[in-house]
């Protein structure tokens, strides 16, 4: 990342997998080392993987997990110590509109991105006393090259019809192209505002796409929702159900 240090910005950029422990104590012992202190912990780190229930193998589930849900919650451990001997602190999850809303080819990542979101409702109210907030940032659809870089997990060729469709739907799902108000720029320039507000919401959730799905979700009957979602998404074939 060198586009940082050409920012003429104090920082240090450590190389981290944060599916191992060891590295994340690492990053936190390096940040305590070259600063001092930690304020702020944004959690950024996430990936997509998207296919059937029945395609996406064990270790595929796991990683998904290790990644996006249980990284986040092992470096808010880290940190959280640190932030109640300084006073207070702010941990900021950045998670998905599919932390509220379930794509049918997106169930485990959806898992992930569900499980954050109670992650972080309950960490925000167990960090209540120690004045540490903590804010979820459900991020609507953004042009970035996270949907072109979502993995695939394919059937295999014994898998039923539908399940070769909803792979084949979700390859064309991903090389649509991207177009969104939000930019990277975009979502930096919240975060910062989040981090400066001496008051932050407990959840943001960002791009009217996003806010219409979530505000959907609440009020549609689980079975109009379900119609409503494979049509947004041109997968009506999952409405078809077999003749007796």
């Amino acid at each position: 990342m060198p586009e940082l240090h050409q920012r003429s910005l104090d920082t240090q950029v450590v190389t981290c997998d944060v599916t191992k422990d060891s590295d994340l104590c690492a990053l936190v012992d390096a940040a305590l080392s070259r600063f001092g202190r930690i304020d702020v912990l944004i959690n950024n780190a996430g990936f997509g993987q998207f296919g059937g229930i029945e395609t996406v193998t064990p270790v595929e589930a796991r990683a998904q997990l290790e990644v996006n849900t249980i990284a986040p919650m092992r470096l808010a451990q880290l940190v959280l110590p640190h932030m109640r001997r300084q006073g207070g602190g702010l941990i900021l999850n950045v998670s998905s509109v599919a932390g509220r809303v379930v794509l049918p080819w997106g169930g485990w990542y959806s898992a992930s991105k569900f499980a954050l979101e109670a992650l972080t409702d309950a960490l925000r109210l167990e960090c209540r006393p120690f004045n540490v907030k903590v804010v979820s940032v459900l991020a609507g659809p953004t042009s970035s090259a996270f949907v072109k870089n979502v993995k695939l997990c394919a059937p295999s060729a014994e898998s039923p019809e539908i399940l070769h469709k909803i792979h084949q739907h979700a390859q064309e799902h991903r090389a649509k192209p991207r177009r969104s108000e939000w930019t990277h720029d975009r979502m930096a320039e919240l975060l910062l505002k989040i981090t400066a507000s001496p008051n932050p919401k407990p959840r943001y959730v960002t791009t009217l796409t996003g806010k219409t799905a979530v505000a959907l979700r609440k009020v549609l009957p689980d079975r109009l929702w379900d119609r409503f979602i494979v049509r947004a998404y041109g997968a009506q074939h999952l409405l078809k159900t077999p003749s007796a």
